[in-house]
Formats: C-alpha cells, structure tokens, sequence
C-alpha cells in the first residue's frame, strides 16, 4: 500500500499543497444529498451495498456473513461513542458564525427545524431561526475567530456528550460507560477539528473568497446549502455580506463545509446511486475554491488497521459523487482528518480510469453479495486479509506477519473455525424449567419451510399491487383437517397461480409454518409458491402434527431492537429482537410488545439462555422465534458467570 501525503497540523496555516489543476464546478450545481423516496425505489434500501459493507467482506468473508446474512453485530464500545461527539459537536460550531452567534450563547441557538423525516424542513421557511437574529458586529481576526469557535464547542461539548451517552447506554450492546471518555481529550480533537476547518477558511480569504463570492453577495444558495440557521430557500444576502475585498467574516461563512445537520436523523441526508444499489453518507464537502473536497473526520491516532479501508472508503465517496452527479463532476481532493494526532493525510483523488475500475469492483461484488446472494456458510470462507500496520495520521508501514491476526480481535472467534468454534457454545436435548421438562430444537432442526398439499376452501378473491405483491387469504383443506393460508405482512407472494379457486387442489412450496393464539398457519412470502395439482399428486406435510412452535437455547450474539427503550408503541414494531447461537447454527428471535417477557431488560450479549413454546417464523431467511403469550424466557447462565 503506497504511502501518501501526511501533513501534521503544526504546520502554518497558509502552508498547504496544490489542489492541482482547477475545474470550475460552481456551488450551486453541487448536490451533496441524493434522496429517493421508499415507494420509488430500485433496490431496497436493506439491500444495498455501502463501502463499510465491501471493506468488511474484503477483511474476511466469514466475518461478513456472520453480520451481514446472520446479523451479528460486535459490541459499542465508548470509542465510537467519542466519534460521534467530536463530530456532532464540531457540525454546530460550523453551523453557526460569529456575525449571529454571541460566544456565550445557548448551544440550540440555531436549533434545525426538522420535517417527518427527520430531515431539515425545505418548505416551512418561518421555523428557521437566523432570518430573525440581528447581525452582530463579528470579530476581524483569525485568532479571535479561533477563540470564538473554541468558546462555542465548550458550550456545546457538554449537551452532545450527554445526549450520546444516554444513547449509548440504552444500547444493550455497549460495553463500557462515561467514565471511558477522556473529556480533555474529546475537547482536544474538537479543537484539532475546527483548526482543520480554519485553514480552509484563511486560504478562503487570501483568495478573496473564491470564484462563489459575487453569488453569495446576491443571496445565491445550493440545492442542499451548508447547514447555517437559514432555510434552504432563502434568497437574501446573509448579514455578514460586505463590499470591496472579501472579509473574514464573509470568508467563515463561504468557506463552510456542506456537512450532515446535526440535528438530523440517522442517515437521513445520505446519497443514493441513481440505480440505487449503493449508497453513502459524507462527513465534510468543501466546493468554496470551484473544486469539490470530500473530507472524512476520525475521531483517532490513525494508527492501526482500520486507517487501510479509510482510503478506499473516501475513493469510493469519489466514485459515488461521480455518478451522481451525471459522471460530470469530479472529487479533485481526498483529505482524511486524524484529530487524535492531528494530522491530515492527503488521497490521491482518482482519473477516470480508477473510477471505472471502482465501479466494476462495486458492482461486481454488489451482484455476488445482495443479487446472487448465498446463504450458504461455505460459500464465504473463513480466509482474513493480512491485517495492514500504521503508525499515527495513516502512515502505512507494512502487514502482520501472522496471516490469522485479524481474528484475534473478531467478534466472531466462538463460531470460527479458526477460533473456538462453537465448542463452548450451548447444546442441549432438553431442559427442565417451572416444573417440566421442555425438549429443545437445535437450529440446524428448526424447520421453517414446508411443502402442503390440500384443497383451497373459503378463499378470498387475491388482490396484487403494482408491484406484483399478492394479498390472499383461504383454507387449505386435508379430509376433516384444515389449516389457515395467508400472506406474511412483509415480504407478500408473488408467485401464485392466477387458477386459484375454491375446490382447486393445490401444493404450496415454501410455506412458513406459524400459529397466532394457538392457532395453527402457513404463512406465504416472496419465496413462497402455489401450484395446482391433480389429488392424486398430493404429497408433503400433514396438517395434523404440523410443527409450529418448539423451544431452543443459545447464547446471545446480537441485541438489534429495543425499541422498548424508547416507548413506541405502534402495534407491529417489533419491541425486542436478538440473535442466538447454539453449537449448530444462528437462530433469530423477535419479541413484539404485547409478549414481551419480563426480563428481556436484563438480558445482555454472552448471557446464555432458553426460549420456550416459542413461534416458527422467519427473518431475511434465517429461521426465526416469536414470542407468544405463552412463551416463556429462561436465564440459563450470565456473562460474568
């Protein structure tokens, strides 16, 4: 891996390298956010392939069938707790300028208002707040401008702080607490941050404001402005505007990064591949010069392996500008920010040639993992790359002589063959709990998938959407026995015969034995099919003895849903999903608030524990638990135990 351009924050400020040659691409053509609707979609926004999903699948493609086909997500740790405060907290200094925003003002001064997205609101122009301050008289040096930024983050740093470590304790997957976070240190990469950003802007000023400063006179904005307490359709000169030569206060605010709102949702201004198969989310564009800068902030010393897929992470930040933009505007500039250093590293931003190569990669492996996906666990071997060697601010000096490096620190090591593979994993026949004694289903015996024939009685009229979804509902009929046949709720069938009707004989392919208050069901979904037969041709499962529930044991991998914590109520929202493993296989379980057991608040990643009388279901393919009324959960044994 070559080595490329470090240059170390001490620096002087007006000492920074070329951009090389100069393409006007005027601010105003600049998108930053590409955002399509959940009905227009090509591709489902739970299919698509981001660069953090290639670079774990390029890590070790075990790895990344364990995340990504079984759901196994590794523990939070306060590291990434302290990325998103510096970065949260360094997008509202940024936000802000001095020319509305006294040093000792309120943090939420600039508050954005937000629409039901949780996106800046672009049509309520009245709830913004900066039209309505008045201009202050603003400061004409950078050190005071570096003293005014600093006294901002100190009013800031504490709100944000708190707000992510109450978010980062609900998460039931954090390890660690407050007391991890060095404050004095979180402060010191904010300050590193904003001295990043103040080069940007005295260089803005020896340029006399850049090519943009006519238009930012007149009032001009982007389509997606840089977040600044103004509606995105505001045409008025912003206060700081001023006559002659650009001035510091005029150069502040046209040399501010497009970033995400900070308080905007979760990926909520990402942008999408006009096929919409990949898609991304950028930390800091600067376009002020007329050439586009795409920057990505870590919250780090950069001096370890993950600083390897930071690189290709801002090329392919480039390619995806590209395309979005109609393969007419590139990235001339790459730069990654180690505030733990500091330090800035400079990427070769890449031809035409690199971008194409990129888009084979990205679409090649697009079509192998989500288009072609298997789920089979072979298919993705338990090979890990060497793991790569930095020392601080990304400087690569070489790769682990060990080839099984990475998979010391995986989060994966109980279930891989090149770990302890699932050795110390439960395994049971089964288990006597309150007085009686539960057989236990392995996962590689849970069977959520059967083949039924029967004669269709009481059938409603299927109804398809545009899409080619089916709604249907009817019983299937075996002698005497019946047994319910309807739609999951999501993904519906596709895939039934249009001679469907009451009396017609029929095997269904792919049905998802289920029941609801002790109700036997087949459930059908997108894999599902229906066919007509002739009654001789009956065969597959019998309605009588249909297994629809069974109990199972594990330990807990992943905890994916507590949307308990949050007191949402809607009906179907699933309150509480995790993911166990037993000594064969994954099992997913879901728990919806009407049956949430009592002590699913206790439960944490490592505790071993049982789910018994518990409902046939699945989720994105893999076998899957419900709770019912009558499920029960059993504590089996802690963590710490």
């Amino acid at each position: 891996m070559p080595d490329h351009t470090i240059r170390w924050l001490c620096r002087p400020l007006n000492s920074v390298e070329p951009h090389g040659s100069k393409t006007v691409n005027h601010k105003v053509g600049s998108v930053p956010v590409q955002i399509v609707d959940d009905d227009a979609l090509l591709v489902s926004k739970f299919k698509r392939l981001s660069a953090t999903s290639l670079i774990q699948y390029q890590g070790c493609p075990r790895s990344w069938y364990h995340r990504r086909i079984e759901f196994l997500r590794g523990p939070q740790v306060p590291a990434m707790m302290r990325g998103h405060i510096v970065e949260n907290t360094v997008c509202r200094v940024l936000r802000e300028g001095p020319m509305l925003v006294e040093s000792d003002a309120d943090w939420d001064v600039l508050e954005t208002p937000l629409d039901a997205d949780e996106r800046p609101d672009r049509i309520n122009t009245e709830r913004y707040k900066g039209p309505e301050m008045n201009a202050k008289e603003g400061v004409t040096d950078l050190e005071s401008l570096r003293a005014w930024a600093r006294a901002r983050a100190e009013i800031h740093f504490p709100n944000v702080k708190e707000y992510h470590v109450e978010d980062f304790e609900d998460n039931p997957m954090s390890i660690g607490d407050r007391d991890d976070l060095d404050d004095d240190k979180m402060l010191s990469m904010i300050f590193a941050t904003l001295d990043f950003h103040l080069e940007e802007v005295e260089r803005c000023l020896d340029e006399d404001g850049g090519p943009n400063l006519t238009q930012f006179r007149a009032g001009e904005r982007p389509e997606w402005p840089s977040p600044d307490g103004f509606p995105h359709n505001w045409t008025q000169p912003h206060p700081s505007v001023s006559e002659g030569d650009c001035t510091l206060m005029e150069a502040w605010e046209i040399a501010r990064p497009w970033f995400v709102d900070p308080d905007a949702g979760t990926f909520s201004l990402g942008s999408i591949h006009p096929e919409h198969w990949f898609a991304g989310e950028y930390d800091f564009v600067y376009d002020w010069d007329g050439r586009i800068s795409i920057v990505d902030l870590k919250a780090a010393m950069g001096n370890n392996d993950r600083s390897a897929g930071y690189v290709l992470q801002l090329e392919i930040y480039a390619w995806l500008w590209w395309e979005t933009h109609g393969r007419e505007s590139r990235v001339e500039n790459l730069r990654l920010w180690y505030a733990g250093v500091p330090a800035v590293k400079t990427i070769p931003a890449p031809d035409e040639k690199r971008l194409l190569e990129l888009e084979n990669q990205l679409r090649t492996t697009y079509e192998n993992l989500f288009v072609n996906r298997s789920t089979d666990i072979d298919d993705y071997p338990a090979e890990p790359a060497p793991m790569q060697r930095f020392e601080a601010g990304g400087i690569h000096i070489g790769s682990d002589d060990n080839p099984l490096a990475r998979c010391m620190s995986c989060d994966h090591q109980s279930i891989c063959p090149n770990g302890d593979n699932r050795q110390n994993l439960p395994s049971m026949e089964s288990l006597q709990h309150a007085g009686r004694n539960w057989p236990i289903t392995a996962a590689v015996d849970l069977k959520t998938r059967v083949d039924i024939c029967g004669e269709v009685t009481g059938l409603l009229s299927p109804q398809s959407d545009d899409d080619g979804n089916i709604q249907i509902k009817f019983n299937l009929q075996q002698g005497v026995d019946r047994i319910e046949v309807k739609n999951c709720f999501f993904p519906k069938p596709k895939r039934i015969t249009r001679r469907i009707a009451n009396g017609s004989h029929v095997r269904i392919k792919g049905g998802r034995p289920t029941e609801w208050n002790m109700n036997p069901s087949v459930e059908l979904d997108d894999i599902s099919e229906i066919e007509i037969i002739d009654p001789s041709d009956a065969d597959g499962e019998s309605i009588v003895g249909l297994v629809t529930a069974g109990s199972v044991v594990g330990r807990v991998m992943t905890i994916r849903d507590t949307t308990w914590q949050k007191n949402r109520t809607s009906s179907g929202k699933p309150k509480w999903r995790l993911t166990i493993q037993d000594a064969t296989g994954s099992i997913s379980i879901v728990a919806y608030a009407f049956a949430m057991p009592p002590g699913a608040r206790s439960v944490r990643p490592g505790d071993d524990i049982a789910i018994l009388n518990g409902v046939y279901s699945q989720f994105f393919d893999q076998p899957e638990i419900k709770f019912q009324k009558y499920t029960r959960l059993a504590i089996l044994k802690r963590r710490e135990d």
